[in-house]
C-alpha cells in the first residue's frame, strides 16, 4: 500500500510567526511511519512547509487534525475522495470530538491502536467508520517518531 499522510497548513493567529510552522513536523504522523514504512510505502506531507500533490498514487490518507485546521483537512479530504482514495482522520480535535462525518474514518485515541485495524481493513477494503484505542496503553505499545523521515533543510530541526 501506499500511505500518504498530511499534516494541514495550520491557521495562523495574530501572535504567531512563521517560524512556528517550521517548528517541527507532525509526531504523531512520525509515529504512523514508522509504524508501516517497513511493509508499505509511506509519504508524509506538511502543509506549513510544501504544497500537497493531488494527484499522487496513493491508496489511502491519513490526515492529523487540530481544531484550527478543521475545515482545511475537510477541504483536503474531499479531493482525495473525489478520486475514491479513502481518507482517515485523528489527532486531538478527533479524538475530543469524534461526531465528524466529512472522513471516510476516524482514528480516536493513539496511533498505534488503532492504525494497525486501519491499515487491515483498508488492505480488505473494509475500512469501518471509527477506529478506537481499546485497552490499557502501556509503554510497550508506544511507538517512537520515524524522526529520520525528518527533511531537516525544511525545519528549525537540530541533531
Amino acid at each position: 500500500m501506499i500511505i500518504k499522510l498530511i499534516q494541514p497548513r495550520m491557521q495562523m493567529r495574530p501572535m504567531d510567526t512563521n517560524l512556528k510552522t517550521r517548528m517541527a513536523p507532525s509526531l504523531g504522523l512520525l509515529t504512523i511511519a514508522n509504524m508501516f514504512e517497513k511493509e508499505h510505502k509511506v509519504i508524509i506531507t506538511n502543509e506549513n512547509v510544501e504544497e500537497i500533490d493531488f494527484e499522487e498514487k496513493v491508496d489511502i490518507v491519513g490526515i492529523t487534525v487540530t481544531v484550527d485546521v478543521m475545515t482545511k483537512a475537510i477541504e483536503i479530504a474531499k479531493r482525495f475522495q473525489q478520486r475514491e482514495i479513502p481518507v482517515v482522520a485523528g489527532g486531538i480535535h478527533i479524538t475530543a470530538c469524534p461526531d465528524i462525518s466529512q472522513f471516510d474514518a476516524i482514528s480516536v485515541g493513539i496511533a498505534e491502536k488503532t492504525w494497525p485495524d486501519i491499515i487491515r481493513d483498508a488492505q480488505k477494503g473494509e475500512l469501518k467508520k471509527i477506529y478506537t484505542c481499546q485497552g490499557a496503553v502501556t509503554g510497550e505499545d508506544i511507538v517512537s517518531p520515524a524522526y529520520h523521515l525528518i527533511d531537516k533543510s525544511k525545519y528549525l530541526y537540530k541533531e
